[in-house]
C-alpha cells in the first residue's frame, strides 16, 4: 500500500503529549487529592506529598510513551498497516488498489506550501 508521506511528525508527537498532559495531570492529581481527603477524613492517614510528585512523574512517562507510539504510528510502513484495518493517516474508503487517492484540496506537500505561499502573496 502507498498511503501518502505524514506531514509535520514531530508536531504530531507534541501535540499528543501535550494532550496527554492536559487530561491525565488534573484528572490523576484530583483522584488523588479526593483519596487522600477521605483517608485522611475516615482513617487519619496522611498521604505525603511525595506520592504526588511520583503521580505526576508517572503521569509524565506516560505521556511521553503516548508520544513515542505516535511517532511510531508516522512511519511508513506502521501507517501502511494502520490504514489497512482503518487507522492511518489516510481514511481507508480513500485507498483504491493499494494507493491513496489524492486529497481533493492538495495531494503533496509542495502544493501544500504553494498554496500557503500564494496565500501570502496576495494578503489574504
Amino acid at each position: 500500500m502507498n498511503t501518502p508521506e505524514i506531514w509535520f511528525k514531530g508536531q504530531r508527537v507534541l501535540r499528543t503529549i501535550v494532550q496527554a498532559l492536559v487530561i491525565l495531570v488534573p484528572i490523576v492529581n484530583g483522584v488523588g487529592l479526593a483519596g487522600a481527603a477521605y483517608l485522611r477524613e475516615q482513617t487519619d492517614v496522611v498521604i505525603p506529598p511525595s506520592v504526588f510528585l511520583v503521580l505526576n512523574a508517572i503521569v509524565a512517562v506516560t505521556a511521553l510513551l503516548m508520544g513515542l507510539s505516535a511517532r511510531v504510528m508516522a512511519v511508513p510502513g506502521v501507517n501502511d498497516i494502520l490504514t489497512r484495518v482503518g487507522l492511518g493517516s489516510v481514511p481507508k474508503s480513500r485507498v483504491q488498489d493499494g494507493a491513496a487517492l489524492p486529497d481533493p484540496k492538495v495531494s503533496t506537500r509542495a502544493e501544500f506550501q504553494a498554496a500557503l505561499d500564494d496565500r501570502d502573496d496576495s494578503g489574504q
